[in-house]
């Protein structure tokens, strides 16, 4: 029998994922298949919302349409764990947007560079048409002139390849930047995945203490009752107050 029967089948729609080595690839325990396709499903690790570190069975479909999760492996987190992930995505898109702003300013300011080296280019071939027709009016002065626009030429070409070298090195800056986020973004991923896991161990550690304590003040009740010790009706309260917990 496969180790995914017997599990509440549910169909969703495919969220966020993160690779799991020890779960992906495609169910080889049983011949579970998609709707759509009919082909044999995978095994994911959701990264999404409330479900982040759930693994469940789904469509393995990269193109087209695909037909979402139609198992999952691990029951809903407790409540308390999905209020922590929740912040943590919350928490997460903001900084995520505050990256976006802050790509958004600099394209602004990339544009701003390209509209003034383009002014310079015209400015430049202007430039370059006004040297023509002095050349054509002014022969006299021929020698003079030339010294003072070659003088200005120079200095165009040396502003525009400055500004051409500045945009270059924005360009590469954005681009490590980028690379280093992709970085730290998968980084958290990773961490995000064993937290949620060492927290549910920590809360199953809790309960496993909880029952315990339960059992034992169930066996002093009684024994109590038995002995004959104590208000009898007021072990009976206690007695069925434990026992709706």
């Amino acid at each position: 029998m496969s180790e995914f029967s017997g599990l509440q089948m549910e169909y969703f729609q495919t969220p966020d994922t993160v690779i799991d080595p020890s779960f992906c690839g495609l169910v080889t325990e049983s011949d579970r298949r998609c709707i759509l396709h009919r082909q044999r499903a995978g095994k994911f690790v959701a990264f999404e919302g409330t479900d982040t570190g759930r693994r469940f069975i789904g469509c393995a479909t990269e193109d087209g349409v695909n037909c979402g999760v139609l198992e999952w492996v691990d029951a809903p987190w407790p409540v308390i764990l999905q209020r922590c992930l929740t912040k943590l995505w919350d928490m997460y898109h903001e900084e995520n947007l505050g990256r976006v702003q802050d790509k958004e300013a600099h394209e602004i300011e990339v544009e701003k560079l390209k509209k003034e080296l383009d002014s310079l280019g015209n400015q430049y071939s202007q430039l370059v048409d006004d040297v023509s027709k002095l050349f054509d009016y002014q022969d006299g002065q021929r020698s003079h002139d030339m010294d003072l626009t070659s003088q200005a030429i120079n200095e165009l070409k040396e502003k525009k390849h400055q500004l051409e070298e500045q945009a270059k090195i924005e360009v590469q800056m954005e681009k490590l930047k980028l690379k280093k986020e992709q970085r730290c973004i998968l980084q958290s991923q990773a961490d995000i995945i064993q937290n949620t896991r060492k927290a549910m161990k920590e809360i199953q550690v809790e309960r496993d203490l909880l029952k315990e304590e339960k059992k034992k003040l169930e066996h002093i009740i009684a024994d109590l009752l038995k002995a004959g010790h104590g208000c009898k009706e007021k072990l009976d309260k206690i007695k069925e107050v434990v026992m709706e917990e």
